[in-house]
């Protein structure tokens, strides 16, 4: 057909197979998005903190989110040379971190979760991913992106430059205006993604100042008696941890099993009720997971609502000679009690 004295050839019907490149970018980016979600698994659903890769925290959820984003990007369609780009750099970091993990040794690079994958089978692949994102790197465009492209037969040679000048130019304006919101879409993905995982990841506890950690870290024993003069080593895995990091407070940790912290809960709440009146210090009771199924507290184990409830995270396993009962000064442990001795209030200082 001819339009503005140029003359264009539509595509033929039936011609729109995938290309090769096409198929390429569809390939790396499903590779993406399984590496991203079995990691996002293994991370929520691992009851043992997984460490992470060079030793960087929260570098997990931040290498999930970026995953999502770049596969989305790249199914996109959006900005598609600087997307290949960014997966070439990816996959040469990727392949670069995996040799280096083969070289340690190690029996899986971690790229794909609780799936144990050879880091030296890793290289190969991302080396792979690299040959194909550079060897096939261009796609067919429809010039002046309605589907139909000029032809410049029978046109004289200044016109015919003129007329892909004025093509490549619609096109790019067209492209930079349909870019913007997929790009956008797939950097908001990869951010919530991000942040959910940070949120769902379990905290790793650190072994020392009165923790003993065995299995991994799946199990933690605290040890109070090396607590005196620290930081209470478990404030950041109690839901109220950062109230009790302020101030003076006696914090009480038990089993909602444990008969023997049913009659002592009592004298806490004495000095809950003295706070009340301004002559104490505040107080705290903190659940020690155990076999007893999550949740509230039993009913009738507390008979006053003065004082802060929280718990222990339940992604370990705790063990602690409860009850159990520590004075905090701005999250500082000043004193502290356990079995017999924490039944009274007489350790207080």
């Amino acid at each position: 057909m001819k339009e503005n004295g140029f003359s264009y050839s539509t595509p033929a019907v039936g011609s729109g197979a995938m290309s090769p490149a096409r198929r390429v970018v569809i390939a790396t980016s499903m590779v993406l998005l399984l590496a991203a979600g079995l990691k996002a698994w293994q991370v929520i659903h691992s009851p043992v903190p997984m460490p992470e890769p060079l030793g960087i925290s929260g570098f997990t959820p931040a290498l999930i989110g970026g995953e999502i984003f770049l596969s989305l990007w790249l199914l996109s369609g959006a900005l598609p040379t600087a997307a290949r780009r960014t997966a070439i750099g990816c996959f040469a970091l990727f392949g670069g971190y995996a040799f280096w993990e083969a070289l340690a040794g190690k029996l899986s690079c971690g790229c794909f979760g609780q799936v144990h994958v050879n880091p030296w089978f890793t290289v190969v692949l991302n080396a792979a991913m690299l040959v194909l994102l550079i060897a096939f790197r261009r796609e067919p465009s429809g010039g002046n992106g309605t589907g139909a492209v000029p032809s410049t037969k029978g046109v004289g040679h200044p016109a015919r430059q003129k007329l892909r000048t004025m093509a490549a130019k619609a096109a790019s304006q067209q492209n930079a205006g349909h870019s913007r919101w997929p790009v956008g879409t797939a950097v908001i993905a990869g951010v919530l993604a991000s942040i959910t995982v940070s949120i769902l990841h379990p905290r790793p506890v650190a072994a020392g100042h009165g923790l003993l950690v065995a299995d991994g870290g799946k199990i933690v024993i605290l040890e109070p008696h090396k607590w005196l003069g620290q930081r209470l080593p478990v404030l950041k895995h109690i839901r109220i941890g950062k109230q009790l990091a302020q101030g003076r407070w006696v914090v009480m940790f038990y089993h909602a099993d444990c008969d023997v912290c049913w009659h002592t809960i009592p004298v806490y709440e004495a000095l809950a009720m003295q706070d009340a009146f301004g002559g104490g210090p505040r107080v705290a009771f903190v659940r020690v997971p155990s076999e007893d199924p999550p949740g509230p507290p039993p009913a009738g184990l507390f008979h006053t609502n003065l004082a802060l409830h929280g718990a222990l995270d339940e992604s370990h396993e705790w063990f602690a000679a409860a009850p159990m009962a520590a004075e905090l000064r701005n999250g500082r442990v000043i004193a502290f009690a356990s079995g017999t001795a924490a039944r009274n209030a007489d350790w207080l200082k």
